[in-house]
């Protein structure tokens, strides 16, 4: 076979949670191991290879799965500087494309344990690309399942189910290099992991769990629950916490906290800086439009006072409040919509001579418009065309408050009381 070569060179592991609406009852608990100094830890089951520590493991997870409220479960490597971090190479040769060509792009990944009965697509709802059906897990070693997206970036093709995945990673700290196959087992539909990230390519790893595996990496797992349907969140996040968690211990690890899926969404969003940057966003755009609101009060109770003569004579010749109010606040909407066509222009000035119209980004060894990597909402024209539509529609609202408070209070219920007054 000619081969195809994929290269990161930077390897990174993500907290895994999925965005969509399969999630709500989805709960993460984190695994941690008694400190070596710790009162609680228990020297004999220490050590590679320990069947006694994998043993007890295999028990813990087994009371979780004895739960009557859980309905699947999975285990994933989900802690920045894990296992991988050890290597800082990861090259991909995949079997023969149907261009014949080699081709290099950075790839983000996840490496899921199994069980006998666990299962990470039934938890998280992840869906087959052709049917639109979860995906049926299969029990072995050196599988991979990979978003339709990454399988045209590596086979230009979406059939590429039974294809083989060789991976050589290079090593550090005097560990020998390997080469592991990984057989693709499925493709799934490209899923939005992160709530502030487009849905992006990716692959899940999968291994049955290594039970002979040193307490140290099974510390590294995040131990991802999903309760069934009508179960009480609530009730049943407490009694895990105060009752279950306590007796769970596989040797020296021990269940540290129990998370939900949302809480979790949360905690990320926090840490990325999602959170404030949404804050002061709100804050500024609020600050913004209060204060295009007070001026355009002020614009409009001058124009309604200069104008009551006018006022008067429409009231006297059968114009009603409604009927005088609609003209102000049509011209309100005229005008806010005349500034925004010449505002729109500028900024369309601006975006093309900044370069923001088609950023260029790298992907592996490729310099390609970023564009062509994102959502369709992000793309530039339509990101530009949505923002544009919204802004309008509240610098429109605004005008329109702006005009209807000041007229609404000089309109005199008699057409005399105004005349009277000019």
């Amino acid at each position: 076979f000619n081969q195809l070569a994929v290269k990161e060179e930077e390897i990174e592991i993500f907290n895994f949670t999925c965005s969509n609406e399969n999630n709500e009852n989805v709960f993460i608990i984190d695994l941690e191991r008694y400190k070596d100094k710790s009162r609680k830890h228990d020297t004999t089951f220490d050590g590679y290879g320990n069947k006694v520590a994998a043993e007890k493991f295999k028990q813990m997870l087994q009371k979780i799965e004895s739960l009557p409220e859980v309905e699947n479960y999975s285990l994933l490597e989900g802690v920045p500087g894990g296992w991988s971090a050890l290597y800082n190479n990861y090259i991909v040769d995949s079997t023969m494309r149907a261009d014949n060509k080699r081709t290099s792009t950075t790839i983000k990944y996840y490496r899921c344990y199994e069980t006998e009965n666990s299962d990470l697509f039934a938890t998280y709802g992840i869906v087959d690309a052709h049917t639109n059906k979860i995906i049926e897990k299969e029990n072995g070693n050196n599988f991979v399942y990979i978003s339709e997206s990454l399988a045209k970036k590596l086979f230009d093709t979406e059939n590429v189910i039974g294809k083989k995945i060789e991976v050589e990673i290079e090593s550090r700290r005097d560990i020998d290099s390997y080469r592991p196959q990984y057989t693709v087992k499925g493709v799934f539909k490209d899923i939005q992991v992160h709530t502030f990230n487009d849905p992006e390519a990716f692959a899940i790893f999968t291994d049955e769990l290594p039970y002979y595996a040193p307490d140290f990496l099974l510390a590294l797992y995040n131990l991802n629950i999903k309760v069934k349907k009508g179960t009480n969140k609530a009730k049943f996040e407490r009694k895990f916490r105060d009752e279950i968690m306590p007796t769970l211990r596989g040797g020296n690890i021990y269940c540290h906290k129990i998370t939900s899926h949302a809480e979790k969404i949360k905690q990320i969003e926090k840490e990325n800086g999602i959170t404030n940057k949404y804050r002061k966003n709100v804050i500024l755009s609020s600050f913004a439009l209060l204060c295009a609101l007070l001026g355009i009060i002020g614009t409009f109770w001058v124009r309604a006072v200069a104008r009551r003569q006018e006022i008067g004579i429409m009231q006297s010749m059968g114009a009603t409040r409604t009927t005088i109010l609609g003209q102000f606040v049509g011209e309100a909407a005229i005008l806010a919509t005349i500034a925004f066509v010449f505002a729109a222009l500028l900024l369309i000035q601006y975006v093309y001579m900044n370069g923001f119209a088609e950023p260029i980004g790298f992907h592996g060894n490729n310099m390609k418009p970023i564009s062509k990597t994102l959502a369709w909402h992000n793309k530039p024209v339509p990101h530009f065309m949505i923002v544009s539509m919204i802004s309008y529609l509240l610098v429109t609202f605004i005008s329109i408050i702006g005009a209807a408070i000041p007229v609404a209070s000089t309109v005199k219920k008699e057409p005399a009381d105004a005349l009277r007054e000019e």
